[in-house]
Formats: structure tokens, C-alpha cells, sequence
């Protein structure tokens, strides 16, 4: 019994001696959990402490982890922007035009084509130059046809010099009635089908009074001789290009038909048609701009500058339910070619000065016009703005913007880009 008593109390003393072992052992580790924890932060502290760098996954850069700019800026680093097209401008104040939008067409101006016809009837010989293709140039009195006529008992030279008179009378009275056609057509009196018919007759009338006196002229001197028979020469009424050819050598050619299309570009026409709904807007054009497609930068119409305002029609083209206007101007370069479709703004008020940037600036984000102003060599702000009027590759800003302040121009998208994180709009290094 006393073993048995003595067995009891010896696996007590060992029951709590293991307890107080697992103790000591629990505040052991607790302790160095806690220096590990200290240490740790001591750790912590020194970087914060320190310039802590870290390695760019771009290049091998090393950045700081504190970039030094403020919350909400844009970084768009200097080595970002020597990888892209990048380039800013400053808000200026610049006189502005209100316009008008409309539609238009590039057309030739009255004198500014023509087609060469057959003065007599004949075959089309060889020339001593190669025969004119389509799209080459020619000046005024190139030959640019010979042909062989057929002689009748009516080709003597007193008939050929009646059929000069007939044609110079006959051109006279054609150019006389494109005068008035023109005057009326100004004044709303005529319509501008009515215009057109007087400019096609004129040019008719003008090309039979050149062949008429051709003919007669052929007959004067003494012609050269092809294969035994008298050649006719056949020159360009105008400076222009070859837009039409309608024949080939050894043609058999009646009197009056068509050789080619002759049309000088260097001057143009924009046949603006404005809706009925602006005409009281149109009260006194001070010129033009408008853009075409293939073009980034809009092209101007300057009345002070010798562009000219050919007419302004008075009367509701009752099938598109416009008005006409008309305006001529060169064609610097030759860009333009007939036929384009053109997007018109009428300049109709007066200028005013105004704050303004230019059109390609402008961004949408979120609905709003925004631009974004440079206010450090890497660091950009985004700027709501409100917008006003535009004026060719220029837009007037009422408010958002102060004149002196940077905007990006070009590349405003990949600064866009930069807002939506560090690494998006290129592989330089973003703070």
C-alpha cells in the first residue's frame, strides 16, 4: 500500500515538473519570436530609414522607391518620349473665326478645262514626238494632234474665212451671255443649271472659233507634207494636263469629235452647297476652310488674299433644299484633285481673341474634352476644359486652360495611357 502510495506522488512531481518545462519553453520561443520581431523592425526602420533601390525590370534602371511626385500626377518619363512621336505646344491667344459647316465639291474653275476637238475630217497621223498619254502635261500652242484631212469643194480659203467670222461672232455672243448669266445668277434670278449651260456654251464656242481659225491658218502658210498630203496640227488651247485621250494614230476623225480632255488644276473651285436651315447665318462670307480625306491639316480660303467669292446664290435648289456658294482659289502644290468631297466651314463673324490650342490635343476621357498640361519635363496633368469654336487645325478653349501652359499634341493618347499605370505607354523607366 505505501509503494503503491509512494508510485502516486513520485508521477505527480513529474506531471508538474513537465508542465513547468513546457512553460519555460512556450516563454522561450515567445521571447524569440519577439526579438525576431524587433530585429525585424529594426530592419524595417533602417530602409525606411536608408535610400532603399530596387532593380527596373526594364533596362537594369534602378528607380527610387520614393519618386517625389505628388498624388495624381501623370509620369511620363524624358526617355518615354524619345521612343514615340512626343511633341507639346503652348496655349496661345489667337483670333478665332466662328463658321458655318457645310459640304462641298472640288470642281475646275470656267477656263480651267477643255476638250480639243477634230477641226476637220480626217485620219490622226503619227506625230514626230511621242503620241500624248493620259496624265501628261502640256503648254498652250503644243501640238498635240495631226490630221490628214479630207478636202471638199467647201475647203477653199474663202470659206474657211467666212467660218472664222461665223465662229468669232458666235463666241462673242457666248461670252457676252455668260457675263449676264453670271450677274443674274448672283442676284437670285437665274438658277445655277442655267449657269453651268452658259459656261458649257461658251467653251463650245470658244473650241469652234480655235478650230475655224486653225483651218484658216493651215491654209495660209504653207504646211508640211505627210506622205503627199497636207497635215493639220492640232495645239493646246490651254496650259494643263491630259485627262482624257478618245484616240490613237490612224484614227479616222469626223469634224467635231473629241481628242482630249485638257484640265488646268492650278486653279480651283469649291462648289459649297449650304442647308436652307443656315442660310440666315450666311450673311456676308469672309472666306473658308475645309478638309478632305488623305489630308491631316485643313486647307484655307483667305478673301484677303486674292481667293475669290465667285457667287452667292439667292434661290432653294428645290430638290436638296440648299444654296450655292462658290469660291476660287489655287491649288498650292496640286494637291487637290477634282471631284473631292469636301468638309466646309464657311467663315461667316467677326474674329475675336481667344485662348487656343491646337484641335489634335484634345482627347475624350470619360465622356469630357481633356488635354494634358505639362507642368514638369516627366510629369503631366490631366485638365478638363471646355471648348468653343474651331478654327482650321486650331480650337478655342474657354475655359481650363491659361496661356503659356504646355499641352501635349502629339502622343497626348500615350500619356493617356501612362495614367492607367507606370509600365503601359512604354519600355522607359516611369518613376
Amino acid at each position: 500500500m505505501n509503494i503503491k502510495r509512494l508510485g502516486i506522488i513520485a508521477l505527480f512531481i513529474f506531471f508538474l515538473a513537465g508542465c513547468d518545462l513546457a512553460h519555460r519553453f512556450s516563454e522561450d520561443e515567445h521571447d524569440k519570436s519577439h526579438d525576431h520581431g524587433a530585429t525585424a523592425k529594426k530592419q524595417t526602420g533602417n530602409v525606411d530609414a536608408g535610400n532603399f533601390r530596387h532593380e527596373d525590370a526594364f533596362g537594369g534602371l534602378e528607380l527610387d522607391m520614393e519618386d517625389g511626385h505628388p498624388e495624381g500626377e501623370i509620369v511620363f518619363s524624358v526617355e518615354q518620349q524619345g521612343l514615340v512621336d512626343f511633341a507639346t505646344v503652348s496655349a496661345t491667344k489667337k483670333e478665332m473665326r466662328s463658321s458655318l459647316p457645310a459640304t462641298g465639291v472640288i470642281q475646275a474653275s470656267s477656263y480651267g478645262q477643255t476638250i480639243v476637238t477634230a477641226p476637220v475630217s480626217g485620219y490622226l497621223a503619227a506625230l514626230d514626238i511621242p503620241f500624248p498619254r493620259f496624265g501628261d502635261k502640256v503648254r498652250t500652242g503644243d501640238v498635240i494632234a495631226k490630221i490628214v484631212p479630207s478636202l471638199n469643194g467647201d475647203s477653199d480659203p474663202a470659206s474657211l474665212d467666212l467660218a472664222v467670222q461665223k465662229a468669232r461672232s458666235g463666241y462673242q455672243l457666248a461670252k457676252k451671255e455668260l457675263v449676264r448669266v453670271e450677274a443674274l445668277f448672283e442676284q437670285g434670278i437665274v438658277p445655277e443649271k442655267r449657269l453651268q449651260e452658259a459656261i458649257k456654251e461658251e467653251q463650245v464656242a470658244r473650241a469652234e472659233l480655235t478650230s475655224a481659225e486653225q483651218r484658216f491658218k493651215q491654209y495660209q502658210s504653207r504646211p508640211e507634207k505627210h506622205n503627199g498630203d497636207t497635215a493639220l496640227k492640232v495645239t493646246s488651247p490651254i496650259d494643263g494636263i491630259l485627262d482624257g485621250v478618245y484616240v490613237t494614230p490612224g484614227a479616222y476623225l469626223r469634224e467635231g469629235d473629241a481628242l482630249y480632255h485638257v484640265v488646268n488644276t492650278e486653279t480651283l473651285r469649291l462648289e459649297v452647297k449650304i442647308p436652307e436651315a443656315d442660310v440666315a447665318r450666311l450673311i456676308n462670307p469672309r472666306g473658308a476652310w475645309f478638309t478632305v480625306d488623305g489630308f491631316d491639316i485643313p486647307f484655307q480660303i483667305d478673301l484677303a488674299k486674292g481667293h475669290r467669292l465667285i457667287a452667292m446664290g439667292n434661290v432653294i435648289d428645290p430638290q436638296t433644299r440648299t444654296v450655292p456658294l462658290i469660291f476660287e482659289f489655287p491649288n498650292t502644290d496640286n494637291a487637290l484633285r477634282m471631284g473631292m468631297f469636301a468638309r466646309v466651314h464657311v467663315i461667316t463673324g467677326e474674329p475675336r481673341e481667344s485662348i487656343a490650342i491646337p484641335a489634335s490635343a484634345v482627347q475624350e476621357h470619360n465622356g469630357m474634352s481633356v488635354v494634358y498640361v505639362q507642368t514638369h519635363k516627366d510629369a503631366f496633368e490631366r485638365r478638363v476644359i471646355n471648348l468653343g469654336i474651331r478654327d482650321g487645325s486650331f480650337i478655342e478653349v474657354k475655359k481650363g486652360i491659361y496661356p503659356g501652359e504646355n499641352v501635349v499634341t502629339t502622343g497626348a493618347y500615350l500619356v493617356q495611357l501612362a495614367a492607367s499605370g507606370p509600365q503601359v505607354a512604354g519600355h522607359g523607366h516611369a518613376h
